[in-house]
This record gives structure tokens, sequence and C-alpha cells, in this order.
């Protein structure tokens, strides 16, 4: 995959809560993703456990859609 189709497909995350690893091994679990390599940028902008995060496009080894919180049973 390309850098260009990359940064198209985290882009298309854009407003969804998300799972993001990282090269260091952390993960980022159900934080929203603010905004994604915009304005020339190479960085991610994350809202995560109540806080902004910045993090570097190169940093990320992979991100994917959260899923959707199951509803309880009755």
């Amino acid at each position: 995959m390309t850098t260009r189709e990359r940064r198209n497909r985290i882009r298309s995350l854009e407003g969804q809560s998300v799972c993001v690893a990282l090269a260091d091994g952390t993960r980022l679990d159900d934080c929203q993703l603010v905004s994604a390599c915009r304005h020339g940028t190479r960085t991610l902008w994350l809202y995560a456990n109540g806080a902004d995060r910045f993090v570097a496009l190169d940093m990320i080894v992979d991100i994917w859609e959260s899923a959707a919180p199951r509803a309880r049973a009755s």
C-alpha cells in the first residue's frame, strides 16, 4: 500500500471511534479520530482519555474502527 493510499484509508476513518496500534507496542483503544494528515501535516489528531493527542503517521502500525458497543440483553 502506498503512502497516499494509507493516508486516504486513515482519512476515511475521521470522525469515527478507532483503535490504534503504535510502533512502540502501545495501543490506544476507543479514541476519536478528529483529523488525519490535513494541510500537509503527517500527524493524526486523536481524542483519547479526555485529552487531545497528536501522533505521527509513521508511528502508526495499524488503525481500525472500534467495534460498536453491544446492546445489553433484557
